[in-house]
């Protein structure tokens, strides 16, 4: 599970799993210092409720000197269930689309290359809410291949913490015949591109969508690739 904050991930990994990090703290006899946290950082045996203050710390201090942060933690599921007890929880999801051509669909929204996706309705299946939102946010017709990848990422809403869960597709194109961006909700352009300029435009994205290209061209039934970022 990654969990971006501020354009920070934080993985909250089973126990088994042990990354390289320049700094590791183990909660069983260390303290951890919120404000002491720095650089790619490994937290072992933290509880749930300390990973939650941690997320919300650097939600309200987006300016911390953070690359990256790993939890190992014994059931990240239970914590999955945590979240959604404790926080207001809002579901999304999208899709990178492939033309005939094998180009991806990258929209600019308020200056920053992103990947169309949005909220689901009430009761909505993920995959349909996936499909609705790229439709609308692009006036595309298209049809989902495969699951992806699943990614996390908070926000505030009148100081209160928010953590919206993003359900990922691999879609195919029917027709961009008609494709523009839906300009209300802030869709400035509308762009297939290749590896290369994928590349690029990702120099100027958020660290999510990186993920998530990163995700789909490591795809064994991908011939995509953004390899250099």
């Amino acid at each position: 599970m990654i969990l971006f904050v501020n354009n920070i991930p934080i993985h909250v990994l089973e126990m088994q799993e042990d990354p390289v990090c320049s700094q590791v703290i183990d909660l069983e006899t260390e303290i951890l210092r919120f404000n002491e946290v720095s650089g790619r950082s490994l937290i072992r045996n933290a509880t749930h409720r300390c990973i939650l203050d941690f997320v919300t710390f650097l939600q309200q201090n987006p300016d911390r000197e953070v690359e990256e942060v790993f939890f190992s933690i014994k059931d990240r599921q239970k914590f999955k269930t945590y979240l959604r007890r404790e926080c207001h929880f809002v579901k999304a999801a999208g899709g990178v689309v492939a033309n005939h051509e094998g180009k991806v669909l990258m929209m600019k929204r308020l200056g920053f290359w992103d990947l169309p996706k949005g909220k689901a309705d009430k009761g909505e299946k993920a995959e349909v809410t996936a499909v609705r939102e790229v439709e609308e946010e692009c006036n595309i017709t298209v049809f989902v291949d495969q699951k992806l990848v699943t990614t996390w990422h908070t926000y505030s809403i009148k100081g209160k913490l928010v953590i919206k869960r993003t359900k990922w597709y691999e879609m195919k194109l029917i027709s961009d015949q008609k494709m523009r961006p839906q300009t209300e909700e802030g869709i400035e352009e509308l762009v297939w591109m290749g590896p290369e300029e994928v590349a690029e435009a990702l120099k100027h994205s958020y660290r999510s969508i990186v993920y998530v290209l990163d995700t789909y061209s490591a795809g064994s039934d991908s011939a995509f690739s953004t390899a250099g970022n």
